[in-house]
């Protein structure tokens, strides 16, 4: 087994120095990965529900006759509304994150004078 000689940390460039993270200021501490909590909550329902349903086998078997009995139209409708459902939580997760950039941006501008009274 060979290994590569290891540069110096202070001779290594970026990769990308002109893209957007590059020109972002660094604001303090780590950021809420707003959309790993909510599609993780998303999911962990999701979960729920098939677990409540498949538990019961009463629920199980109104579930397989609600499915054999279904049409094309309400199964296209009921498509669409899962489909806008999960439009609707990629929405929420950027509302959450476009939140967050904002009230960053806005405690990054302010400090303690400016933000009590202007002399």
């Amino acid at each position: 087994m060979t290994t590569a000689p290891a540069a110096p940390l202070d001779d290594l460039d970026p990769a990308n120095t002109d893209g957007p993270a590059a020109s972002a200021p660094r604001t303090g501490g780590p950021r809420t990965r707003w959309a790993a909590i909510v599609w993780g909550l998303t999911f962990a329902a999701i979960a729920a529900g098939g677990y409540a349903v498949t538990s019961s086998t009463r629920a199980t078997a109104a579930l397989i006759d609600a499915v054999a009995d279904a049409e094309i139209g309400s199964a296209v409708a009921i498509g669409l509304l899962m489909v806008g459902g999960l439009v609707a939580v990629a929405g929420l997760a950027g509302l959450l994150r476009a939140a967050q950039r904002f009230f960053s941006q806005r405690r990054l501008h302010q400090s303690g004078r400016e933000s009590t009274h202007q002399p």
